[in-house]
């Protein structure tokens, strides 16, 4: 359930982020690229969800990838409604899946399952999609600078989302002591990786953009898109043990 959960939330946040990149700047293959990618951890979701017991949403998987491939096959029509409506459909339905698949896994109230799976998802998202937007500026030369800084300031925004939910868990009544001092190595582990790491690489990653330097804000991002994971790795197996969005 862990996989999946997490496999979901990054499929949901590379998606809807996609519109800060801007078809426009990257072109139509970028976004081919991301649907292939989703398809992908989706159909990895759903195996996961399977192996889990968890039939309903293996077979809800399964139809996002469906969605997903339909929208991937109608690219071509970017002014359509043949477009807009089910992309629009699918990004909403992929939050929806990353919230259930939250609470779920976790067995957390629906309050705090929306909390911890929307900023768990943006963070994913913002930061795994400007690391492969940044390889994508060796592709499409001259590509404009602006939709790297708009998911530079996202991960930022998304950390920030991040910290206020974790620091609201550990709010509750002996939360602070089942979380942070019981489960003390992994907790810290969960802060000092995935939440104060991206804070400390982000004056980094802005500093590289702001001089085009896309090469080297893209190693950056490597190191961010490897804290981030552990981070919310951890922060899933916290969850499952105190029922909130840690």
């Amino acid at each position: 359930m862990l996989l999946a959960l997490f496999l979901v939330d990054l499929a949901a946040g590379l998606y809807v982020f996609l519109p800060l990149v801007g078809r426009r700047n990257a072109g139509v293959k970028f976004y081919r690229l991301i649907f292939i990618i989703n398809v992908a951890l989706l159909a990895a979701a759903a195996g996961a969800h399977f192996v889990a017991h968890a039939t309903t949403l293996a077979i809800c998987d399964g139809v996002l990838v469906a969605l997903t491939a339909f929208v991937y096959a109608v690219l071509r029509y970017p002014k359509r409604l043949i477009l807009r409506v089910p992309a629009f459909v699918l990004g909403i339905a992929l939050l929806v899946l990353g919230v259930w698949s939250w609470q779920a896994a976790t067995r957390s109230s629906i309050l705090w399952s929306i909390a911890g799976a929307l900023t768990s998802i943006a963070l994913l998202g913002s930061v795994n999609l400007a690391m492969t937007l940044g390889h994508w500026y060796l592709v499409v030369r001259g590509m404009p600078i602006d939709p790297l800084k708009r998911l530079t300031h996202a991960t930022l925004i998304a950390t920030l989302l991040r910290i206020a939910v974790v620091i609201a868990a550990l709010c509750v009544p002996e939360m602070f002591h089942a979380i942070a001092l019981r489960q003390g190595i992994f907790f810290w582990m969960r802060a000092g990786w995935g939440l104060v790491g991206p804070l400390f690489l982000y004056p980094m990653v802005w500093g590289t953009v702001k001089i085009r330097s896309t090469m080297a804000a893209t190693g950056i991002l490597y190191v961010e898109v490897v804290a981030v994971i552990i981070g919310e790795v951890l922060a899933a197996y916290l969850a499952t043990l105190a029922h909130v969005a840690v």
